[in-house]
C-alpha cells in the first residue's frame, strides 16, 4: 500500500515548498494564505494579488493561552505561521473541550465563519505566530471571485474529509490502531503541503491532547506510542515522530490519503 507518500499527491508547484526544508516542518517559503488556497484550487494571478492584499494583522499566543474568537457574530479566520493550535468548544463539564488541532499552513476558523453566532476558542498548544485575516474581505472575494471561491470550499471539504477518516478510525478500530492513523494523519497533512523531506516530522502536542481528539485515555495513549515503537512501526521523541514503516501502518489502519486529498470536482 503506498497511499501516505509524500510524491503521491497531486498538487501544484511543489518546488516552493520543498527546497532547503529541513527533517521536519521548518518551511523555507512565507505561508501565506495565497499559497495555502493555491494547494486546494488553481488561483489565477489577479485572484493570488487580492489575496495578498486583503486586511491581514499579526497575532502571538504563548503555549496554553487562549483566545476567544468572535467577529460580527462569526468566528475570526487565522492562517497558522508557527507553531500549534487547538480549536476548542465552551463545556460545562470541562474548561476545554477540543475537536480539532492545527499545524503551520492551516487556516483556523475559515468553515466557522460561515456560521452565524459561532464562536470559537483557540488554544495555544505551543508558542504560536498566527496572521488574523478579515473577514470580510475574503467573504467579499468568495461572492465575487470564482477561482477562489473554488479553493475555498474545497479546502473546507478537504478538512472535512480528514475528520470524517479521524472519526470513522475512532468508530470502528482499537485504541492502538486509532493512535497510529493519527499518526499518519499528521504526517499526510505535513506532506501535502510539501513541508517534509523525510518520514520524520515535528509532533509537539501532548498525550492528553491526543487523547481527548481519540477518546481515549492520555495513559492509553502512551501505551498505544510504546506498542507501536515495540512493533518498529514509528520511533518517537520528546517532540517528533518517525514514521518507520507507514504503508504498513496504512494497510493496519485503513488509512487512506486519496478519500481525504482525492481531486475535488466543484463546477
Amino acid at each position: 500500500m503506498d497511499k501516505v507518500i509524500a510524491g503521491n499527491y497531486n498538487v501544484m508547484d511543489r518546488k516552493s515548498f520543498n527546497s532547503g526544508a529541513d527533517d521536519f516542518d521548518v518551511p523555507d517559503f512565507d505561508i501565506t494564505l495565497e499559497n495555502i488556497l493555491g494547494l486546494y484550487g488553481e488561483l489565477e494571478h489577479e485572484s493570488i494579488e487580492s489575496l495578498y492584499a486583503m486586511r491581514k494583522k499579526p497575532v502571538e499566543l504563548k503555549r496554553n493561552q487562549k483566545m476567544f474568537s468572535l467577529c460580527d457574530g462569526r468566528a475570526d479566520i487565522f492562517v497558522v505561521k508557527e507553531g500549534w493550535a487547538s480549536l476548542c468548544h465552551a463545556s460545562d463539564k470541562r474548561s476545554q473541550d477540543i475537536c480539532n488541532v492545527f499545524m503551520p499552513g492551516d487556516i483556523i476558523g475559515i468553515r466557522d465563519s460561515f456560521f452565524e453566532n459561532h464562536d470559537i476558542i483557540i488554544l495555544a498548544l505551543t508558542n504560536c505566530k498566527l496572521e488574523k485575516v478579515s473577514v470580510e474581505d475574503i467573504h467579499e472575494l468568495f461572492k465575487t471571485n470564482m477561482s477562489i471561491r473554488k479553493a475555498i470550499m474545497s479546502y473546507i471539504m478537504v478538512n472535512d474529509n480528514i475528520t470524517i477518516e479521524r472519526l470513522r478510525s475512532c468508530t470502528h478500530h482499537r485504541s492502538e490502531e486509532r493512535v497510529a492513523h493519527f499518526l499518519l494523519e499528521i504526517y499526510a497533512r505535513f506532506c501535502f503541503k510539501g513541508l517534509l523531506k523525510t518520514n520524520v516530522y515535528a509532533f509537539p502536542i501532548t498525550q492528553d491532547v491526543v487523547g481527548e481528539l481519540l477518546g481515549i485515555t492520555s495513559v492509553h495513549v502512551s501505551r498505544c506510542m510504546t506498542a507501536l515503537e515495540q512493533k518498529k512501526f514509528i520511533r518517537k521523541t520528546r517532540s517528533s515522530i518517525k514514521l518507520l514503516k507507514p504503508e504498513e501502518m496504512a494497510a493496519a489502519t485503513g488509512f487512506d490519503s486519496e478519500f481525504i486529498y482525492g481531486h475535488v470536482r466543484i463546477e
